[in-house]
């Protein structure tokens, strides 16, 4: 299995999960410069932005470390065109960035706040 196509596992398995924990999901794989932006839910007052990362075989510690400030200002960046472009949508919202972690065995990590004071 190709990179991309487990990434879209990865992506399918983490909004499944949100889903059944009460988000509603409001896009996926949002782009524009300079980042892209793999869901964006919301729950209750949040807009959630996610970051899904789903790989094989690599420890979560080693995951987390793949989301460095510059991915995380990216992902920031293209919030903010989101928030723009959606302003409707936005109003009254809690802006959260949240990460998820997708093992090779479906096995999810949620790390809510993730990128803390933005």
């Amino acid at each position: 299995m190709n990179t991309f196509k487990k990434g879209k596992i990865g992506e399918e398995s983490a909004e499944k999960y949100l889903i059944e924990r009460g988000y509603t999901p409001v896009a996926r794989n949002f782009k524009a410069h300079p980042g892209e932006i793999d869901l964006i839910m919301t729950s209750g007052c949040d807009l959630v932005f996610v970051e899904v990362k789903a790989w094989k075989n690599m420890p979560v510690m080693e995951l987390e470390r793949s989301i460095d400030a510059r991915k995380q200002h990216r992902i920031m960046a293209a919030s903010q065109v989101f928030m723009l472009q959606n302003q409707r949508l936005c109003q009254g919202k809690t802006i959260r960035y949240d990460v998820i972690f997708v093992d090779g065995g479906g096995e999810i990590t949620h790390i809510k706040d993730a990128f803390g004071d933005y």
